[in-house]
Order: C-alpha cells, then structure tokens, then sequence
C-alpha cells in the first residue's frame, strides 16, 4: 500500500509524505566558516587545504597549509562553497583546514545524521545553484539554506534512508567509473590508430627508414619529415580583448578560447562571443575554415582540433592557429598534434623548459611525418573512418553516464523527499 502524500507547501520540495512536517532548518544547523590561511603548499606540508576544487573531487587536494588556526575537517563533515561562480556545491569526505570560500555545517545531533544531511542538501544542490545565480556576485547565504526547509524524518528513518542512498548511489557510481575507464580506453585505442596510420602509413609492407628521432621512430622511405614552419602559411594566436570577461556578450563574433578546443571536437558549451565592434580592432586573430587550433597553455595544452566553419570567429591568446600551406592537409597536420608523437613533441618542450607553454618557434620546430598529398588524404579517409566509429561509442558511453548521472539525482531528490519509498521508512 502506498503512503499517504500531501502538499508541502513549497515548491522546490512538492509532495510529502502526509506523516512529516517542515521544519525550519535555523533551528537544526549552525555554520562554520573557513578563513584565508596565513601559508600554503604543494609539498603536502600540514593538512590539505579543502577549497572549491577539492568538494567534488575524489582526487588527493594539491594544496596543503600549516595553518592550526584554521577551522578544522572532519570525514564525515558537511561543506558547502559560499563564494564563486560554483556556491551552493556540496562536499563530504574530507579531511583537513577549512579554507576561506567553504562553510561547514554543523547540524543538531540529537535530530540529524550527518550523512543524511549530506544526502538531502544533495538533493536541493540545483536549486541552491539557481538562488546563487540569481544574485548580482555569486555568493552563497544562510537563508538559501533556511529557504529549503527540512522534512522531520526520525533518526530511524533518516539511517534508512542514508543506508538505501549509500547502497544504490554506489552502485550507480560503480557503473559511471567502469563507463569512464572504458571511454579512456577507447581515447588511448584512437590515439594509437592515429599515430600507426601518420607514421607508418596505410600499406604494411612498404619499406621503411629511420627518422633518428626517438619517439617517432620510422617511417616509410618515400616519407618526408619536415619542420611545421615549412608546411604552413601562419603560426600565430590570438588575444583577449581590453575589459577581460566583461566584453563577452550572448550573440555577435564567435570568440574560441582553451576550454572550447579538444581533440578533433569544438566543445560550445561555455562558448564566447564579441561584439562586431570590438572585433574590427582584433587584428591577425581572425580564424578562417580548416584552420588547425592548438593550445599552448595551461592545463590543456596540446589539445587540437579542425576549424570546420565559415563562421567569423576569432581566438584568445591561449590558442595558437596553425593554416596550413600546399604541402600539407590540415586534417592530416590535426591528425597529427593528436597522435602520441604529437603529445610527446609536446611534453619534450615543456620538460624541457620546466613549464606549461608553447611558443611560435617551438611549434614551427616541431617534425611531422610528411607523405605525398595523395597519401595524406587516403591517410584521413582511413582515420576518419575509424575515429567516427570510435567517436560514437564515445558518444554513447557519455550519453549513458549522464543519463546516470541525472537519475542519480532524481533518486536522491524523490528519496529524501518521500515521493519513493525505501525498505523500512
């Protein structure tokens, strides 16, 4: 038989069950809130410093303080990001100093289990996500909190509902884990037909020399290796125009960053524009059709891709452009700087200067295997071939972790709120 339901009274909430009642959160929680430490490190001196960065991540935190004044983290502590264009995310799991832009939350005992907490707040992330962004500065506050309200579960029922949570949401992590590893999988599997296909060619028995250079090993014997300098027309990227963020508009020049550019694929989903006026002063960073793309800098340095567009667009100063000159197919000069000679032409450069950059006359330095044009495009039917039927497994597998990952919300939410019922609630 079915519980009896009723409405809450509050929307983001709806139904409950007809037996609980709302109560006001201020009387359940008090807050703790981080402060700025006096030192930090990354030689992991001290305990991790718990910031934005670390509440959704299961990687070990990078930075480290020896700060004892600051507010300490428990495991089984609460976190909430009160500041930046993320406040409202929700962490657990943690251990160390409390850093300035968390609050921790610290809820009666006698009433609430703390995982319970943790999995209702879950629950409202989006909706706290929404009060945020509703704001002029993101900046998380306690009647955002309060607002949500708080369903008079027994202690009883709240370790019910933690046990259920705990038991289907790792199973459903379990799963999205085993889709991850296996999309990396099938990335390392494309990279390798990639870097088979653009240094040894399409016809195994073709005979081949010595490139003398150590990550590229042979190629076949009619193949040239030339420096990228000869094979293009420009190196060159872009610049970030005067106002910083403030210029970006909704519609207007398209206005490619780092974070638009991955392996053979645009991602548009944090994509940029300009206005036509402040692109008419964007001199020579105007990006034009099968322009290759390539990042210099930072964190996704050495990801590439194909410009397929007539679309006006423009780059900042993170990206470089590459346009290729009649020597070389720029889907073949893409190939390339996504081949693992690419990524270690790359890493040989940043070792080598201890840093995360590339300039001009490194990339123009850098050796590409360089066939006869015929043979480049019989090379990029072969690789767009493969990679398109790799691409869509890809493509399916992200599908299914987000679809996962959607009705593990949906659960939490439908859980904590009553609306589905678990073995002894």
């Amino acid at each position: 038989m079915m519980r009896e339901m009723k409405d809450s009274g509050v929307p983001w909430i709806g139904k409950i069950p007809a037996s609980l009642k709302l109560i006001r959160n201020k009387y359940l929680l008090s807050y703790e809130k981080g402060k700025k430490a006096d030192n930090t490190n990354l030689a992991q001196e001290g305990l991790p410093y718990i910031g934005a960065s670390d509440l959704d991540s299961y990687d070990i935190s990078k930075l480290y303080t020896t700060d004892i004044e600051l507010p300490d983290v428990t495991y089984d502590d609460i976190l909430i990001l009160w500041d930046g264009a993320r406040a409202g995310l929700v962490g657990t799991n943690k251990v160390g100093k409390l850093s300035s832009t968390v609050v921790k939350l610290v809820p009666d005992k006698n009433v609430v289990n703390k995982k319970f907490l943790y999995w209702y707040y879950m629950a409202f992330q989006q909706f706290m996500y929404d009060m945020v962004n509703g704001t002029t500065i993101p900046h998380m506050n306690r009647r955002f909190i309060e607002d949500i309200g708080f369903l008079s579960w027994s202690l009883d029922e709240q370790n019910c509902i933690v046990n259920y949570l705990d038991t289907k949401c790792s199973q459903i992590d379990t799963i999205i884990t085993n889709e991850q590893s296996v999309i990396e999988k099938l990335h390392e599997y494309k990279q390798a037909i990639i870097t088979q296909a653009i240094t040894r060619g399409l016809n195994p028995s073709t005979k081949m020399k010595k490139t003398g250079l150590k990550w590229m090993g042979m190629v076949p014997e009619h193949w040239d290796v030339k420096k990228i300098k000869y094979l293009t027309n420009k190196i060159g990227s872009g610049k970030t125009p005067k106002g910083g963020s403030d210029v970006y508009i909704d519609e207007g020049v398209l206005f490619i960053r780092s974070q638009n550019v991955y392996d053979g694929y645009f991602d548009l989903s944090s994509v940029a524009f300009i206005s036509h006026k402040i692109d008419s002063t964007m001199s020579n960073t105007r990006v034009y059709r099968n322009d290759v793309l390539l990042n210099i800098t930072g964190g996704s340095i050495g990801r590439s891709c194909l410009y397929e567009s007539d679309e006006p667009a423009n780059v900042n100063q993170h990206v470089c452009i590459i346009r290729c000159n009649n020597q070389m197919r720029p889907k073949f000069m893409q190939y390339f700087w996504n081949s693992r000679i690419g990524k270690i032409s790359i890493d040989i450069y940043q070792s080598g200067a201890n840093r995360e950059g590339l300039n001009f006359t490194e990339i123009g330095n850098t050796l590409v295997p360089t066939p006869e044009l015929h043979e480049q495009d019989q090379i990029i039917d072969y690789l767009d071939g493969k990679c398109g039927v790799i691409n869509n497994v890809i493509q399916q597998k992200h599908s299914l972790i987000n679809k996962l990952t959607e009705y593990k919300k949906s659960l939490i939410y439908e859980v904590v709120t009553g609306k589905k019922e678990v073995p002894h609630v």
